[in-house]
């Protein structure tokens, strides 16, 4: 039995074969679009936070409510606002205490090196040795305790008696009286000097070292919570040293022992240090734990409302107290109705369902009506509705961290006003976004301010990206929507009474977001262009490099059909920008265009250069092949090299089923010679088409035809230039090829006009040189 093999479907190539195999006449065309559509609905609705309410969000603080009076129906908690709930979580996450564990074994182990230190530099001290020696001996033994002494002060440690002088000095010396000889003289010092370093190390760790630095700890915080195996103990945190002030405490302590003795504090300061260590460990993972649960039990509510209590009565004036009261009535309410179960348990839902098609409506329909052939696109569908999801999402984030108000000025919708018109138009992306701006305010629990602020940046955002053609529409577009940012939110809080200390902060995020937008943008273009195969200005541009490998191949290959092309770029441009269709697309198309004349350039009159023509001796029905043939050779080629499909559609529709008239009346006038009738299948020399789909590939049409015209004159003045020009336009319009594009009368009227002028400024006149007329003479050699 056969092995059957089942053909590779790649997953960027879904979309492309569920176009080929869905039913296409009829409502079932818009399927695809419908699941679209209802996808993203439900993805919104789902998105919607449960506690917010549109009910009441049309009072203000300082209103007159006109309504009937307002009677609590049963009892409810008065929620606070969000910036009260942040303020109380951050006071109950400052009173929580740091928690240190006091860490009796760093004490124990740091002291008992610190006798055996001393026990080691008293054998070197008394033993029979020289003082170089000894010094050797010394300065490893305080290497191996890394403590780190002035040379000059080393010998002191294994001749005490050198410091005998500056301690007889103070008044510090018991212990050491009754001592006549030098030995004893020395011992009483060495011993002395360890008893009082003892005490200062032993004093520092009964009282405690944190081990975090003054910057590490807040300013805020006044008490610390030390936890030992006795207990755990709240105290002060003055009480306690840190890593930056134990060292000047160990100083204090010499001096107060000692006095202002330089020599001994030398000796007793590096000692010391080097034998203390932090004994108090931040427990971390314990203090944390507890600032969680301190945030955790931060009451939500900041009273209650007794049944039939009396909340608002007519022509009453709004206070904050009253309006928390009244929100908190809405989302008490809409809770209830959620537990009571039933048809009430959908009616939220059904009104977010309704608000959302309300606000996508504005897209949709705009897209059906001006934009076809964005909407009968799958692709291009799931681009735009993608596009706007990615803003929706990024708001359904904020809310589900419960970010604080001002966080909303960091959603990024004017990353989907830039995105949508560079890939489309200004027009597509405004729709986008008065759309994207409801369904912000909707998400944001009808939040009048986010959804002005977002309509006036998005549509600023659409102005500052219409032309990408050079990288500064990146700088340009921070700029502007920074200061769209300053202004709307300016404009907003102004009517609002705020004060200008409290708009700072709302401004530095809208600034924040006018910066990194326009990068992100630029990032998701590159992503979106992979993906969804779409081309915008900055591909267009790199395929406009004349020294690209394939250009320059035309160029050397087919020299006439480069020069052609070239031309043909030249006057679509031109007659593009008359018309305001995509002047860019058109030139770049048009040097695309005839890519498949490589192959046999020597078949097309413009690389003939006055030779032989080939064609003279092949019958008509065969010339007319190979012709024709060069319009699937281009489109091979375009594969091959990986061209967009905006431009490999310009290949054949430049030609869409023009008739090769050249050759199909030499076929007539064969077949009249042979058989006395003229009799010609005239389909088998036309194109294949399609036509032109688009005002560009139009053009591109006119122009190829117009430049080809043009070489025909002999004497191209501006009369035989309209002439002409007039009669390709007159001819493709009685041929049915511009019928299926969407140009009108008065664009063909404006790109003849244009047309014109190029060629008129292409065949310009020049003065005649003294002498220029005259027959030059040869030289002999």
């Amino acid at each position: 039995m056969p092995k059957i093999v089942k053909p590779e479907l790649k997953p960027g190539k879904v979309l492309d074969r569920l176009q080929q195999v869905w039913p296409r006449e009829g409502l079932w065309r818009y399927t695809p679009q419908m699941v679209i559509l209802a996808a993203t609905i439900l993805t919104i609705v789902l998105m919607f936070p449960a506690s917010r309410t549109f009910q009441f969000t049309n009072l203000k603080v300082g209103d007159v409510y006109v309504g009937d009076e307002i009677i609590a129906p049963f009892i409810f908690d008065i929620n606070k606002s969000e910036e009260e709930i942040a303020h109380d979580r951050k006071l109950a996450a400052e009173r929580v205490p740091f928690v240190f564990v006091r860490s009796d074994s760093i004490a124990r182990s740091s002291i008992e090196a610190f006798d055996r230190f001393f026990q080691k530099l008293d054998s070197i001290r008394v033993a029979p040795a020289s003082d170089s020696a000894k010094l050797q001996a010394v300065q490893r033994l305080l290497s191996k305790y890394s403590i780190i002494m002035e040379q000059s002060t080393v010998p002191s440690l294994y001749r005490p008696e050198l410091l005998a002088a500056a301690l007889d000095s103070t008044d510090h010396r018991s212990g050491r009286k009754g001592f006549k000889n030098g030995t004893a003289r020395a011992k009483s010092t060495f011993d002395y000097l360890k008893r009082n370093f003892r005490r200062i190390l032993v004093d520092i760790y009964a009282i405690g070292i944190l081990n975090l630095s003054s910057e590490e700890i807040p300013q805020y915080l006044s008490k610390v919570s030390i936890v030992s195996p006795d207990g755990e103990m709240l105290e002060e945190l003055g009480n306690f040293f840190n890593v930056d002030t134990y060292r000047e405490v160990v100083l204090s302590n010499l001096r107060q022992t000692f006095g202002q003795k330089s020599h001994v504090e030398k000796v007793g300061y590096p000692i010391i240090i080097a034998f203390l260590k932090p004994n108090l460990l931040y427990d971390k993972t314990e203090t944390d734990r507890r600032i969680q649960e301190a945030i955790d039990n931060v009451p939500l509510a900041k009273g209650f409302v007794l049944k039939n209590e009396r909340i608002v009565g007519s022509h009453e004036i709004v206070t904050k107290e009253i309006l928390d009261k009244l929100r908190s009535l809405a989302e008490a309410m809409a809770e209830k109705q959620a537990h009571e179960g039933g048809i009430r348990l959908f009616l939220p839902y059904l009104g977010r369902a309704l608000i959302v098609m309300l606000a996508l409506s504005f897209v949709v329909t705009f897209l059906f009506v001006s934009r076809k052939e964005i909407f009968e696109d799958e692709k291009k569908m799931v681009m735009v509705f993608l596009t706007m999801m990615l803003v929706v999402v990024i708001a359904f984030l904020m809310n589900e961290f419960d970010l604080a108000s001002n966080y909303k000025y960091l959603i990024p919708i004017s990353i989907a006003s830039m995105l949508l018109t560079i890939f489309f138009d200004r027009r597509m992306a405004f729709a986008s976004t008065v759309t994207l701006s409801i369904l912000l305010g909707a998400l944001r629990g009808n939040e009048f301010e986010i959804m002005m602020v977002s309509l006036f940046v998005g549509t600023v955002a659409t102005y500052a990206v219409h032309e990408v053609q050079a990288r500064v529409w990146i700088l340009r577009g921070m700029i502007s929507i920074s200061a769209a940012y300053v202004v709307s939110i300016g404009t907003i809080e102004f009517l609002k009474g705020a004060p200008i200390s409290k708009l700072w902060e709302m401004w530095l995020f809208g600034i924040l977001n006018g910066i990194f937008s326009p990068i992100l943008t630029y990032g998701l273009m590159i992503i979106f262009e992979y993906i969804f195969k779409m081309t915008t200005d900055s591909t267009l541009l790199e395929l406009s490099d004349l020294n690209k490998p394939l250009l320059r191949q035309l160029a050397i290959r087919a020299p006439g059909t480069y020069h052609h092309s070239i031309m043909v770029g030249n006057l679509s441009e031109a007659a593009a920008e008359a018309i305001g269709a995509n002047a860019l697309l058109a030139r770049v198309a048009s040097y695309y265009h005839d890519i498949g004349k490589m192959d046999k350039p020597e078949y097309f009159v413009e690389n003939q250069k006055g030779g032989k023509n080939p064609h003279e001796k092949l019958t008509p029905t065969m010339s007319c092949l190979i012709l024709i043939s060069h319009v699937k050779r281009g489109l091979e080629i375009a594969e091959q090299f990986k061209l967009p499909r905006e431009i490999c559609e310009f290949i054949p529709q430049h030609h869409g089923t023009n008739l090769i008239k050249f050759f199909y009346h030499k076929a007539l006038e064969n077949a009249k010679a042979q058989n006395g009738e003229a009799e010609v299948n005239e389909a088998s020399f036309r194109y294949h088409g399609p036509r032109p789909q688009s005002k560009e590939a139009g053009i591109v049409m006119l122009a190829d035809a117009v430049e080809a015209g043009s070489r025909t004159l002999k004497d191209p003045t501006i009369s035989r230039i309209k002439s002409m020009v007039n009669s390709v336009i007159q001819e493709r319009l009685l041929d049915a090829e511009l019928e299926e594009c969407p140009l009108t009368l008065r664009d063909l009227k404006r790109i003849a006009e244009s047309f014109v002028n190029n060629l008129a400024g292409m065949f310009h006149g020049r003065v005649e040189y003294p002498g220029q007329s005259r027959t030059s003479k040869k030289i002999k050699v």
